[in-house]
């Protein structure tokens, strides 16, 4: 990393960056489609309180409650899943709802899930 640095490479994409960003491996499922993808999962409640708000709306229009809300974002090489595929998470499954538009800058898109729990 230093290294990268050093060189004026941009630290947040190199190998080392990216796997600590990316440290989980999902397994998405949609009927006969798979994607294996690298991501991150943030629970929202920790993000800025304007952010939550926006999200609270599209909670209230699928009937998901807020703390059920988690923030995917996937590994740069990786596809992204299409929503309403989903992956076992944290005792549940995580259902994709929607995506972001695109980054103007990175290009990176944020998926709004649902952590559905048994």
């Amino acid at each position: 990393l230093r290294d990268a640095l050093q060189k004026g490479v941009d630290a947040s994409t190199t190998p080392e960056m990216l796997a600590l960003r990316f440290r989980h491996q999902l397994t998405f499922r949609l009927g006969p489609h798979t994607w294996d993808v690298r991501c991150s999962v943030r629970d929202p409640q920790r993000i800025d309180p304007k952010a939550l708000a926006r999200m609270g709306q599209l909670t209230s229009a699928q009937g998901v409650a807020t703390s059920d809300l988690r923030l995917l974002t996937v590994h740069p090489d990786d596809t992204v899943p299409v929503p309403g595929a989903t992956a076992a998470w944290d005792d549940g499954t995580l259902e994709i709802l929607e995506w972001s538009q695109p980054s103007d800058f990175t290009g990176q898109r944020t998926g709004t899930c649902a952590l559905r729990r048994p």
